[in-house]
């Protein structure tokens, strides 16, 4: 099921509440921390007793998660030791600990023997809870605590691997490094990888109340590993919220299956306008990946010679001018007359529309949607890297690069979808979906097997196809309405984890259009995928 990220004061106000009621928020945090490091622990060493788990302990309330869940662990047998690496910590947490059985490190400054000590305990034990900052730090790591981690994690390196689920590293006689979860967030959790060797990385992160818009950040996956969020009973708001993660399973709920009351004209009409005379391919591969979509008509828009290789493999694509509920523009650069056509056809209307490789050029700087044609329809634009850094370019009057887009893919498609005004699929490792008031769709990460010539016209059939069948449901509902920004967001979201879907059973782009058609027959007669 999707999940909705927030910032972190958002959550905290959604925490006051329960907290002026008096309700033990840590206490449900802890329990169910301790929970889910039991089953951990389960996992790799096949018991929790015996097992010897470290907490890193801060100043703040997560090391208080941390302490009180390793005590609940030390009542299962565990052995508990907790290094305390600043002059205070959590007084309540440390006294269960140690009524627990702790032990307890002191380590709030640079010591060469207790950091030697402490560096013993982090390289035998099975799970290491890093609860040293949380999500009110915005700081690096006190020098004495980021040699201590760049010490540990090239011990683990050397002796061990990390995150492996056995009780012995790889040559038999070298103990696997600890698991390492990080309480609510990893410490020091900013971007910037610059000494990463100085920081935890984690093999998972377990947060409370809701996903943290900070864990959301591609660039920080290398330090949360497996983030998991658990609940622990806050009201809050989707409209506040930054940012939905969404998974393949998403599509069991939320693909569009027709009703029985449905026809060809309610399951919406796409227009293509794809392919040229250089590249007959494009055109064809985005009008079959639409018709294998389950959109109710497909209209193909471009030239003669493209339609015939069209229609000789899909009879039921329409040619000639009519309704639609959405066009596809640019895959395959067709030619001009075609796309001057196309823009005749849809200047009295408001259907959305989609605009990919080519048709991306259409936006070439800042008042280019502002006050024209596209200004009056939702648009979406979907460039990978280098694209984007050429429309940004040509908007900013900059030069935008690549590299830079990569190295910040969500910045850079909120601001192209802020200065556009469009909805900016950016594609990638990590695929995101802006909206122009900032909110991302995130979709889960596709298989590389996507990366072949061919699939980003088939990501555009499919977005074309959904973006048509939502227009069109919204046209004919008794409460009509044009799409909302984050409602568009969501449903582009959907036709990129379709594409993921039908990317694991194919390895080029003229399999992937046919796995297109098996996942959505599965989803519309009833089928689940299995993800």
């Amino acid at each position: 099921m999707s999940v909705f990220a927030y910032p972190s004061a958002v959550i905290r106000e959604a925490e006051r509440p329960l907290l002026d009621a008096g309700v033990d928020l840590m206490s449900r945090a802890s329990r169910a921390l301790a929970r889910f490091s039991a089953e951990v622990l389960q996992e790799s060493r096949g018991q929790v007793s015996g097992s010897r788990v470290t907490v890193l302990a801060g100043p703040g309330n997560n090391a208080g998660d941390g302490l009180f869940a390793a005590a609940a662990l030390a009542r299962r047998g565990a052995h508990i030791t907790v290094v305390t690496l600043f002059a205070a910590t959590h007084d309540g947490g440390l006294d269960a600990a140690r009524r627990a059985g702790a032990g307890v490190i002191g380590f709030p400054e640079t010591d060469a023997d207790i950091s030697a000590e402490v560096l013993r305990e982090l390289t035998r034990s099975d799970l290491v809870f890093d609860s040293i900052l949380g999500t009110g730090a915005r700081r690096g790591l006190p020098t004495h605590i980021a040699s201590l981690i760049n010490d540990w994690q090239r011990s683990s390196s050397v002796n061990g691997t990390r995150g492996r689920n056995s009780a012995t590293g790889t040559h038999g006689s070298k103990r696997a490094a600890a698991t390492v979860i990080a309480v609510d967030v990893p410490s020091d959790l900013s971007p910037d990888e610059k000494g990463s060797t100085d920081r935890i990385h984690a093999d998972h992160t377990v947060t409370f109340g809701g996903l943290k818009t900070d864990l959301t950040d591609p660039r920080v996956r290398a330090f949360t590993g497996t983030v998991t969020v658990i609940e622990i009973g806050l009201e809050l708001d989707a409209k506040l919220a930054t940012a939905e993660v969404v998974y393949t399973g998403d599509l069991n709920a939320d693909f569009p299956r027709p009703g029985p009351e449905e026809y060809k004209y309610s399951r919406g009409i796409v227009g293509i306008l794809a392919g040229s005379e250089e590249y007959p391919g494009a055109g064809v591969l985005t009008s079959t990946s639409a018709v294998n979509c389950g959109v109710g008509m497909v209209r193909y828009l471009g030239s003669q010679l493209v339609a015939e290789f069209v229609i000789g493999l899909h009879a039921e694509v329409v040619t000639a001018p009519g309704r639609m509920d959405a066009v596809v523009m640019g895959p395959g650069d067709p030619e001009t007359e075609h796309v001057h056509d196309a823009v005749d056809s849809l200047s009295e209307t408001n259907v959305p529309v989609v605009l990919d490789a080519g048709g991306l050029d259409m936006v070439g700087r800042a008042e280019s949607v502002k006050g024209t044609w596209l200004a009056e329809r939702p648009v979406v634009l979907t460039p990978h890297a280098g694209e984007l850094a050429r429309l940004l370019s040509r908007i900013l009057g900059e030069i935008i690069t690549a590299s830079r887009i990569n190295s910040e893919p969500i910045g850079w498609a909120q601001k192209a979808a802020r200065l556009s005004g469009c909805i900016v699929l950016l594609k990638g490792h990590q695929t995101v979906i802006a909206a122009p008031d900032g909110f991302c769709v995130l979709p889960e990460t596709g298989p590389a097997s996507l990366a072949t010539a061919g699939s980003g016209d088939v990501l555009a059939g499919i977005i074309g196809a959904m973006v048509a069948i939502a227009h069109a449901k919204n046209q004919h509902s008794s409460a009509e309405h044009p799409l909302l920004e984050r409602e568009l967001a969501h449903t582009v979201g959907l036709g990129v984890l379709v594409h993921n879907a039908a990317g694991r059973r194919a390895v080029n782009a003229g399999a992937l259009v046919d796995a297109v058609a098996e996942v959505t027959g599965e989803l519309i007669h009833g089928g689940y995928l299995i993800e």
